[in-house]
């Protein structure tokens, strides 16, 4: 009898992963609850997300960057700036020998690309609209069950890919750390009347960060840090007051915006499940940390996730194990705590340094970044971990597909 892996959330991360364990001789049960045309449909809404190059190579591996690639916008250079001050520091994919940096990408031109995968996979059971309402162990048949509108799905493994706000979590014990910021994202795509060469920015305000990631010569995707009622009354205004605010905390180094379209306001949090491998259940993805996007690391972090977790099943498929065994679960732990607190400490530490206006820190964001400018090797280094280029690699982020051999 085969194993089986049922993944709850269809989402970006859990439809990830269900393609990248295609070519294994697994059963794959994927359990989405809202449709993906649905307005609450919270992975493909109309944000966007920065992908890093290490995710390019993961969505290589699983065969899915072919359908997406002409949607993409490429990051060639970034350019990081202090607003009102003179440090600045400039970063250009050539420090790493890359064809990009990053690339940006609509949530739903991608979510639209794996949901689509999986629909036309006879290999997958792919059941939107299923909303599993329980989980609990069946021991004696070395199995762990999911109750959807009263049938049971048993498993080997079953793996929580359901978003930051998951009751299946809460409802078998899986500890969180929450921290709610006192701030809000308001995310839009704006136009700017000239023609622009690849490059991102992140210009650090009094408020927070604000980033313009390219999607095409004319047009960036927004991400601006603003206190809960501020971002509350920018979405209000009318559109030439909005780009007025925008130009002004901005300034002109893109030219004048001339436009705007799809602004939203969302919440920001940190979230960290204490221990994210439970017996014979892994969360994973939103559902096992959810970071602040100002290091745009929230997707990328959770694909990395997808990427060891489909090497662990690999590596237990082929040494006959148990994909529930403590063993399996344990190493696939071990290998994420480390980075995932790394990106934890790197994104607060961000937040620390630039985010705030104690007095002093101006002039100690202006020593960093430029002092970050005229040192290369620095860059380098810096550039190598956020692209996720740093360390040991598992197979989907050397742009391997499972089926491939060492």
């Amino acid at each position: 009898m085969r194993s089986r892996v049922t993944i709850v959330g269809g989402g970006l991360a859990g439809a990830s992963l269900a393609c990248a364990l295609e070519p294994l001789d697994l059963d794959i049960t994927v359990l989405e609850a809202t449709p993906l045309q649905h307005d609450h449909q919270p992975s493909f809404d109309e944000r966007t997300i920065a992908l890093t190059y290490s995710s390019r190579r993961v969505l290589e591996g699983i065969g899915l960057w072919p359908e997406i690639a002409s949607d993409v916008g490429p990051i060639h250079r970034i350019h990081i700036s202090n607003r009102g001050h003179s440090g600045f520091t400039r970063l250009d994919r050539n420090l790493i020998g890359t064809d990009a940096l990053g690339y940006v990408i609509p949530t739903r031109v991608l979510g639209c690309a794996l949901t689509e995968r999986l629909r036309n996979n006879p290999r997958v059971d792919y059941r939107c609209p299923a909303e599993a309402n329980s989980i609990d162990h069946d021991p004696q048949n070395s199995s762990i069950r999911v109750e959807v509108s009263g049938e049971h799905i048993s498993s080997s493994l079953v793996v929580l890919a359901d978003g930051g706000r998951s009751s299946l979590a809460q409802s078998i014990g899986l500890k969180t750390k929450e921290k709610q910021y006192d701030k809000e994202a308001l995310i839009g795509i704006v136009g700017v009347d000239r023609d622009q060469d690849a490059t991102a920015y992140e210009r650090f305000t009094r408020h927070g960060p604000l980033a313009l990631l390219p999607l095409d010569p004319r047009r960036y995707a927004l991400a601006w840090t603003l206190p809960k009622a501020q971002a509350s009354a920018m979405v209000t205004l009318p559109e030439k007051v909005f780009l007025e605010e925008l130009q002004d905390a901005f300034g002109d180094r893109v030219g004048f915006f001339s436009r705007c379209d799809r602004l939203k306001t969302y919440p920001l949090r940190r979230v960290e499940v204490e221990t994210p491998v439970g017996d014979r259940l892994i969360a994973l993805g939103n559902a096992a940390h959810i970071v602040h996007p100002v290091a745009g690391q929230g997707f990328n972090l959770g694909l990395r996730d997808v990427a060891h977790l489909a090497e662990e099943i690999l590596y237990g498929l082929k040494n006959d194990k148990d994909l529930g065994d403590s063993e399996v679960l344990t190493e696939y732990a071990r290998l994420r705590h480390r980075q995932t607190k790394r990106v934890l400490r790197f994104t607060e530490g961000l937040l620390q340094v630039f985010a705030n206006d104690y007095p002093g820190l101006s002039s100690g964001r202006n020593f960093a970044l430029n002092m970050l400018e005229i040192l290369p090797p620095a860059k380098r280094m810096l550039l190598k971990r956020t692209a996720g280029l740093s360390g040991p690699l598992p197979r989907l982020a050397r742009g391997l597909p499972l089926g491939a051999s060492l």
